[in-house]
């Protein structure tokens, strides 16, 4: 009724809620879920559980950990001794259940306050951490609190006025499109939970009412634009319609740079026109290196102007169905054009384009053996949904096969914004770790990458074009035994796989049903011995952190 459409959790500490879980699991049903944490009470139980709770909801839960410094004497010097260490293996245990938190620093250097803080004692935090590209957020003190008596209490002149908002955007301030619900009542903000002057009232509804923005605490705010909250949805929206623009003026017009340039096989391609070719535009060519099977049906994301969908006609056959889906009406009229003459070329008709968003798959569940997408994923702003629409829609033992485009570290703002390298497939590249770390918090086994090379270099970073693969599998609430065996038939001394079993070679393991489907099922096929019955045996366990 209220519109509410993020949940953000913090404290003192979430986690010493015994029932944390169930809460942000109830959360979930209703929008995007956050948790502000100072990572000390983070176990590897708890983010393996909240990895399984993520990857059955529709929406994203993000984390963010707190630390004063990220040198462990300063960090500890204001939340005690071993406060660090205990953080830091809160943020491992997360990004070991498949999450990417964001790590807060508080910003000491305006008060002269713990200034050793050099590029090298990053990389020792990185090291520590052992996370390929840490995202690190640096936070404006608010003088309150122990921060007050650590450095200063506010000044009287530093307070906002009336001239502070003029021409100012007010949905920039947290207060506005916000309030922190707890156990007294709901205040406007979560700096001020201790401040009866920021008490809004009893309910949601009662807190509604503008806050007149009498704390000191205000003047930090809007000087800086601290806030809680992640990215808006508006900013999504821009960046949806700014590549919209962009490929409906490639579809009329034909870029012959835009993005990489992909060569097929003439025989893949000798029943698609010119025409089409043309407008076709991607980073590699999923479709040719996916194995698709007579009969099977396929989903291409982001299909353009067609040419994979036509290609994955071809390969299908009659008994196969091929859906693309794209949001721009200009490549959609050019794909429907083209599927007349390529559907007389093949002698018949099995394709068949929609309208709609990679985040929002216009399909039903389970409806798909094959998602495919050529270098478009990194055009949307909420890649982790699109991986979990991905998900939802493939049947179990489907696979995707991507061509993206991703980046040796983290693409800055300035890039970000800007809306021709949006459309270049620039801005929205995330790290090739990033993307592995997505699949393998939705629950994708299996990922492989098929095909990597460089495409090109943007102000000194350095952005490669990848093809790879990953397969669905459900999980069963338990894990069987019934005497079943695998042994690992080499070249390698041993190998393990996504579920944490180690295989020695030759050397027979005994697995549960689910591990032994997945091992004699792609990608696995073929590199086990599977035997049955070497033993009697039915034996049912709850399935812990090493199983599958």
């Amino acid at each position: 009724m209220l519109g509410v459409k993020e949940f953000y959790f913090t404290g003192g500490e979430p986690f010493l809620h015994p029932h944390i879980v169930d809460i942000l699991q109830e959360s979930l049903k209703y929008g995007q879920t956050t948790v502000l944490s100072n990572g000390t009470l983070i176990t590897e139980d708890i983010s393996q559980t909240l990895a399984q709770v993520s990857r059955t909801s529709k929406h994203k839960l993000a984390f963010r950990v707190s630390l004063e410094s990220f040198i462990e004497e300063e960090n500890d010097q204001i939340r005690g001794e071993g406060a660090f260490k205990m953080a830091i293996r809160g943020i491992q245990s997360l990004t070991h259940a498949g999450f990417n938190p964001i790590i807060t620093v508080a910003d000491w250097s305006k008060y002269g306050k713990f200034t050793k803080e050099t590029a090298e004692e990053l990389q020792l935090l990185e090291r520590s951490l052992n996370i390929p590209q840490l995202r690190l957020k640096k936070l404006p003190l608010v003088l309150l609190g122990r921060c007050a008596e650590f450095v200063r209490p506010y000044d009287e002149g530093e307070r906002v006025t009336d001239q502070c908002f003029d021409n100012y955007p007010m949905d920039n301030l947290q207060c506005t499109t916000s309030r922190i619900v707890t156990s007294k009542g709901v205040f406007v903000c979560p700096i001020l939970i201790d401040d009866p002057k920021a008490w809004m009232g009893r309910t949601l509804q009662e807190s509604l009412n503008p806050y007149t923005m009498e704390s000191p605490a205000c003047y930090t705010c809007r000087t800086t634009g601290l806030t809680c909250k992640n990215e808006a949805d508006d900013a999504k929206d821009a960046v949806r319609k700014s590549v919209n623009e962009f490929y409906a003026a490639a579809a009329i017009q034909p870029q012959k740079e835009l993005c990489c340039p992909t060569s097929y096989n003439a025989a893949d391609i000798s029943h698609i026109p010119l025409e089409a070719l043309n407008i076709s535009y991607g980073c590699g060519s999923p479709v040719t290196q996916a194995n698709i099977k007579s009969g099977e049906n396929v989903l291409d994301l982001g299909s353009g102007g067609g040419i994979d969908c036509f290609i994955a006609a071809k390969m299908a056959g009659e008994q196969g169905q091929i859906i693309g889906v794209d949001m721009t009406d200009e490549m959609l009229r050019n794909a429907n054009a083209t599927r007349e003459i390529v559907a007389r070329n093949l002698g018949y008709n099995n394709v068949r384009f929609m309208k709609g968003f990679l985040e929002e798959i216009p399909v039903t569940d389970e409806c798909v053996d094959l998602v495919t997408s050529n270098c478009v994923i990194n055009l949307s702003a909420q890649k982790e949904k699109v991986f979990q629409e991905i998900f939802r829609v493939l049947k179990a033992g489907g696979r995707f096969v991507i061509s993206d485009i991703v980046s040796d570290r983290e693409v800055p703002v300035s890039m970000k914004q800007d809306k021709k390298l949006w459309g270049e497939c620039i801005s929205g590249a995330i790290t090739e770790a990033e993307f592995f770390n997505i699949t393998r918090k939705i629950g994708f086994y299996g990922l492989e990458i098929v095909n990597r090379y460089l495409y090109k270099e943007v102000d000194g970073f350095t952005f490669y074009s990848i093809t790879a693969r990953g397969h669905k599998f459900k999980k069963s609430k338990e894990c069987v035994y019934t005497g079943q065996y695998a042994i690992y038939k080499g070249p390698f001394s041993n190998v393990s796989d996504d579920d944490g079993h180690t295989y020695p070679v030759g050397t027979p393991i005994e697995i549960c049903i689910d591990t032994a489907w997945k091992l004699s099922n792609p990608p696995y096929e073929g590199m086990f011995i599977l035997s049955g019955g070497m033993q009697s045996k039915d034996v049912k366990t709850a399935c812990g952190p090493k199983c599958c």
